[in-house]
């Protein structure tokens, strides 16, 4: 893998990171900023005051507004699809174009350092994005994950909309706005990726010519607030023609802050291994009709929280919920995790990561995240490799522990 893909890094005199992969092969060139702050950030280190649930989505939203432009129409205008997305952890800024390279990245650096926060657009969006919250209400979904989210860490920012409540945003402001991306947005606190047909050493001296003017300071972690025990399942029943069910399992900081990157390949293995497509529960759940071929599971980590969700729609949630809880055992995990089995789902890891890197859009995204992690994208292939069964078993050990999960059932009135 490392003579498929040649990283070159620089640090502007602010300390911005700035990372090329060069793709001749390929037209396309994937850009990226990404800053470490997210939804779950919400006191500011420097002040120690709280902020309003959902203000890292509003600056996501009004960094593209300008005084006398929008910054998706430049984008537009240079040939370039261009998007935003804010996470848990990250907020990013990004543009896929085939033309006009440097005119699409000046758009992307004035994109993310000249923010235009004004009384009149704050209020202009802080409507559209109450609206955004409306229709996320209305989807189970959406309900579903923050009911599960909420069990496994009570009271804790997590739990939040990502967009924030109607409550949230009516406190958000223009000088809060400003006053927090001031204190994110820093040289330090964000990376820049390109992938595709580039010259890195263009991209260095144009960067270096134009050097960011956000604020030049120290990396900043907001504090999180100290996890509290798991909260029991609970059953809903609600106006939805299709019931659904979601059992959470919440991992132990301990576990997995040290080596986050490989703990998520270990737990997406020790998952597939226990509900993957090819496992015999799963077979059985599809022919039994308790669930559809909607159910699956999903392994997070971040910085600062690490979860498993396992769920979908659901006929029976109460027997589906019986049977999850007598397959996520270690001594069950320890019977299915054979040898040959967890060669097989490694290579099959590998396969996806291999094909991953035929994306410039996979490799800009993955490498921005895993500059946070004082990881780069070569080094995932020995990540995987050095897994082993014994690794797998100890760690299913510690993860597969009821006090550690959670449900939540979503019952349709006429099922309930």
């Amino acid at each position: 893998m490392d003579n498929h893909l040649k990283i070159y890094s620089k640090k502007t005199k602010n300390g911005l990171n700035v990372q090329v992969i060069p793709m001749p092969k390929y037209n396309q060139v994937y850009g990226i900023a990404m800053t470490d702050f997210g939804s779950v950030d919400l006191t500011n280190p420097n002040t120690k005051e709280k902020l309003p649930a959902g203000i890292a989505h509003f600056i996501e939203h009004k960094l593209f507004a300008k005084k006398d432009y929008d910054s998706s129409e430049k984008f537009a205008l240079y040939g370039a699809n261009a998007n935003a997305y804010t996470s848990y952890t990250k907020t990013a800024y990004l543009f896929q174009t085939l033309e006009n390279t440097q005119a699409n990245l000046a758009t992307l650096l004035d994109l993310i350092q000249n923010p235009y926060f004004t009384e009149e657009n704050v209020e202009k969006e802080r409507g559209i994005i109450k609206q955004e919250v409306s229709m996320y209400l209305d989807m189970p979904e959406w309900k579903i994950e923050q009911e599960i989210l909420a069990k496994l860490y009570p009271n804790d920012p997590i739990s939040y909309d990502i967009a924030g409540t109607n409550q949230s945003l009516d406190e958000i402001t223009k000088d809060n706005l400003l006053e927090t991306y001031q204190t994110f947005y820093n040289q330090k606190n964000m990376n820049l990726v390109l992938v595709g047909n580039l010259d890195p050493d263009e991209i260095f001296n144009y960067v270096d010519q134009n050097d960011l003017l956000i604020t030049d300071g120290p990396v900043i972690k907001a504090t999180l607030p100290e996890k509290q025990a798991v909260l029991p399942g609970e059953s809903q029943v609600l106006d939805i023609n299709q019931s659904k069910s979601t059992l959470g399992i919440r991992i132990d900081d301990k576990l997995f802050e040290n080596n986050p990157i490989k703990i998520q390949y270990m737990l997406n293995m020790i998952f597939e291994i226990l509900i993957g497509e090819s496992s015999k529960l799963y077979e059985e759940l599809i022919n039994q009709r308790i669930v559809n071929d909607n159910f699956g599971y999903n392994v997070i980590v971040e910085r600062g929280y690490c979860f498993v969700l396992v769920g979908g729609d659901s006929n029976n949630p109460e027997l589906l919920r019986e049977k999850l809880f007598q397959q996520f055992t270690s001594e069950k995990f320890m019977r299915m995790a054979l040898d040959t089995v967890v060669e097989r789902f490694k290579r099959e890891i590998i396969g996806s990561l291999i094909f991953s890197q035929n994306s410039p859009e996979a490799i800009a995204n993955q490498q921005a995240e895993l500059y946070f992690y004082d990881i780069d994208i070569n080094q995932l292939l020995n990540i995987i490799q050095s897994i082993d069964k014994e690794e797998l078993v100890k760690l299913a050990q510690n993860v597969l522990v009821s006090e550690n999960m959670s449900y939540i059932d979503l019952i349709g009135r006429e099922n309930g």
